[in-house]
């Protein structure tokens, strides 16, 4: 009786490409490597070995030709005390776990295939920074990508430049809703835990 239950758990954590408790949901593997670490959803990688953006491939997704990509990335788990005070509490993106929301990491859209590999010869709307814990509680950073319709058009904020900016308070309490609204959920997702050390 405990071997089927064991591979049913063992099933459910293989498909468990985002985190678990997070709104945006996907089975299919986004492939993500930083020079010295291979992302495997809801591996640990060091803070030291994040600092440029990760390169990025379709792994256990079916690709299409001449469709193109967008890209996002989130941390679900900063602290709320860092971003609002009491009065504004009402209006934060809810993170991961309790007292936090979230922050844009990367947004990038036009990703084609080339080589492999996702490429974008255009301008990112959020620029990657790279990943700085400031506490020793893990921070999840999950990536996910999307299917960028064609008649797609970002939020005013990005179009506006808000996010450019990689110190901008702008990129706090960021929500995924209005894009998976627009284009539904992700096609390929990972994520990985890092904190302070």
């Amino acid at each position: 009786m405990l071997r089927p239950i064991i591979s049913l758990l063992f099933a459910a954590t293989a498909l468990a490409q985002t985190p678990a408790g997070s709104y945006a949901h996907t089975k299919h593997n986004l492939g993500a490597a930083y020079q010295n670490a291979t992302i495997t959803p809801g591996t640990w990688i060091s803070p030291d070995d994040v600092s440029d953006q990760p390169a990025i491939w379709p792994s256990s997704m079916k690709m299409r030709k001449d469709t193109k990509y967008m890209l996002i990335m989130l941390d679900l788990n900063i602290p709320d005390s860092d971003v609002t005070t009491a009065a504004y509490y009402d209006t934060l993106v809810p993170g991961l776990a309790a007292n936090t929301t979230t922050r844009v990491h990367w947004w990038g859209g036009n990703y084609t295939i080339g080589d492999g590999k996702f490429v974008n010869s255009s301008d990112s709307l959020a620029p990657y920074t790279a990943p700085r814990p400031r506490d020793s509680t893990n921070h999840t950073y999950a990536l996910y990508l999307f299917d960028q319709p064609a008649g797609y058009v970002p939020s005013k904020a990005a179009l506006d430049g808000t996010y450019y900016s990689q110190s901008t308070n702008a990129r706090f309490n960021f929500s995924l809703t209005p894009i998976l609204e627009a284009v539904g959920e992700p096609v390929a997702a990972t994520y990985f835990l890092s904190d302070e050390i």
